[in-house]
This record gives C-alpha cells, sequence and structure tokens, in this order.
C-alpha cells in the first residue's frame, strides 16, 4: 500500500479540504462587513477594480514565487479554454462584485449573504442542466423552499411592502456565482487553484478598469481606514478565499461543496452585529431562515443520491 493510500494519509486530505473551505468561508462573510463599511468612501465601481487590483498584484507575486520555488514553468492557459475563463473573469469578477457592491448600499450584511446563500440552490439547478447531474425529489422540493425565501428577502431592509432594488442586485450576483462553480469544475480539471484564480482575476480585473478614473478620485478622498479595508478586502476574501475554495472545488462535486455556503449568512451575520451593530431586518431573518432551510434540503444526501 503507497503512502497515499493509507487511511492516516486520506483523513488528513480530507480535513484539509474542509478547513479550505471554512477558510474561504470566513472570510467571505467578513467581506460582507468590510463591504458595506467602505462604502462611505467608495462607489461600487470604484471599490471592485480597487479590491481586485489588490488581488492580482497579489496573486502573480505568490504565482511567481510558487513557481520558483518548485522549479516549474508558468504556463499559460490552452487558447481552446480563453473563451470560457473570459466567462468566468466575467461572473465571478465583474457582476458578482459589482452585484453585492451595489446590492449592500441598501441591503444590510446578514440579508445579502443569505442571498449569496442561495448558490447551492441555483448550483444545483445549473448542475443539472449543464453537468447533467441528476436531482432527488427532495432537491427539487429544496429548490421550491429556497426561491420561497428568497422572494421573502425581496422586500427586506426597507420601510414598507416593496421590492428592496438592492436585493435584486445581490440575487444577479449569487445567480452569477452560481453559472462560475458550474462552468469552472471542468477547469479545475486541467488547472491547479492558483493558476485558475489567476487566469479568472487578473482578467476580470482589466474588465473593469473604465472605472480608474472615478477610483483615482474618491482615493483623494478617502480615510486611512477604508484604504486599509479595501487592501484587505483585495488580499483576504478576494484572493487567498478563492484560492481556497477552487483547491476545496477541485475535491468535491459541485453539490457538495456549495453545501457550505448555507453557514455563511449565519457567520456574517456575528461578524456584521460585533462590527457593525447591524442585524437583517424581521423579513430578511425570515426570508432568510426559509432559504436555509431550502438549502439545507438541496445539499441532503438524498437530494444527491440519484447522482450514482
Amino acid at each position: 500500500m503507497t503512502i497515499e493510500q493509507t487511511p492516516t494519509h486520506v483523513g488528513t486530505k480530507t480535513s484539509m479540504v474542509w478547513f479550505a473551505l471554512a477558510g474561504a468561508l470566513a472570510l467571505w462573510a467578513s467581506a460582507f462587513v468590510g463591504i458595506r463599511s467602505a462604502l462611505h468612501d467608495f462607489t461600487p465601481g470604484p471599490m471592485a477594480l480597487f479590491r481586485f487590483l489588490v488581488a492580482s498584484c497579489g496573486l502573480l507575486v505568490v504565482w511567481v514565487v510558487t513557481a520558483r520555488i518548485r522549479r516549474e514553468r508558468l504556463r499559460l492557459p490552452a487558447a481552446r479554454d480563453v473563451p470560457l475563463l473570459l466567462l468566468c473573469a466575467l461572473l465571478l469578477i465583474v457582476i458578482y462584485n459589482l452585484g453585492v457592491n451595489f446590492g449592500e448600499q441598501t441591503v444590510s450584511p446578514g440579508t445579502a449573504s443569505f442571498l449569496v446563500g442561495q448558490v447551492p440552490v441555483f448550483s444545483i439547478m445549473l448542475a443539472a442542466a449543464i453537468l447533467r447531474e441528476r436531482v432527488a425529489v427532495v432537491g427539487w422540493i429544496g429548490i421550491g423552499v429556497g426561491i420561497a425565501g428568497t422572494v421573502v428577502m425581496l422586500f427586506a431592509d426597507q420601510t414598507g411592502l416593496q421590492i428592496n432594488t438592492g436585493t435584486l442586485y445581490v440575487l444577479a450576483a449569487a445567480l452569477a456565482e452560481s453559472l462560475y462553480f458550474v462552468l469552472s469544475k471542468p477547469l479545475l480539471e486541467r488547472y491547479g487553484a492558483m493558476e485558475l484564480n489567476v487566469y479568472v482575476t487578473i482578467p476580470g480585473t482589466l474588465m473593469m478598469l473604465p472605472f480608474a478614473g472615478d477610483l483615482t478620485r474618491q482615493l483623494a478622498s478617502a480615510t486611512t481606514g477604508s484604504v486599509l479595508m479595501m487592501v484587505y478586502l483585495g488580499i483576504f476574501p478576494a484572493a487567498v478565499a478563492y484560492l481556497l475554495w477552487n483547491y476545496a472545488l477541485a475535491r468535491l462535486d459541485v453539490s457538495a461543496s456549495t453545501s457550505g455556503l448555507y453557514a455563511l449568512p449565519l457567520i456574517t451575520i456575528v461578524v456584521s452585529f460585533v462590527f457593525l451593530r447591524e442585524l437583517p431586518s424581521l423579513l430578511g431573518l425570515i426570508g432568510g431562515v426559509i432559504s436555509l432551510v431550502g438549502a439545507a434540503l438541496v445539499n441532503s444526501r438524498r437530494a444527491r443520491a440519484s447522482h450514482a
């Protein structure tokens, strides 16, 4: 029996996968709170550009240094994968981050994370359509419950029963991220987690360069705290978190890896209350809890039983 096949080694690798998943979730939870606080000095577009300029620089340095240490050659993506990589960059870096940034102008971090917590529901629907992963009856029930919770959250964090437009931005972000998770799965069979992170983050950052002029003006008047927050958001929730997520996604199927996302709102609410003293509205909490039940059903073992 080789070392790779021993139970101890297998257990260690499994623990590393779940540790990577937990680390990504914790960092993403802090991002919802950080974005909300930095919106005082930056508008959504320049904020996204600033954050991913930092992330791109950090990723390039780590990529080059890691390759030198391992004495590996840096490789460019295959030409056949470039269109899919550009689509992934558009979905994850541009649409997702602009959606969350615009949404959090009127949506609390907790409600935003509840909406993003519906990624498992959207992902399993897209995986069924694109990757031909089969969904059991329990999974479809979970999808229905999750959608019902999402509808309730559309009216959260405002006065009166009218749709909060910010929730629509965050919902669009969640849909974009769901599609990214599904489309990136085959790419992770050909590229490492670091490579995919670089190939997606840098093109996505370049797509947001039209915001450069506004970013320059806003940097001149921004507080030191907001600038440091943006640097943190660029290094940790952006670069590091997606590296951890890609590592886990490469070793788990789409539905299993996204199952951890329904814990994201709970972490975010705690962080938001501690640092901002802000909680979701009653409708946000009710809709969020309903949506979490749906996400849990979607990711139950019985919902995925028909994959085999």
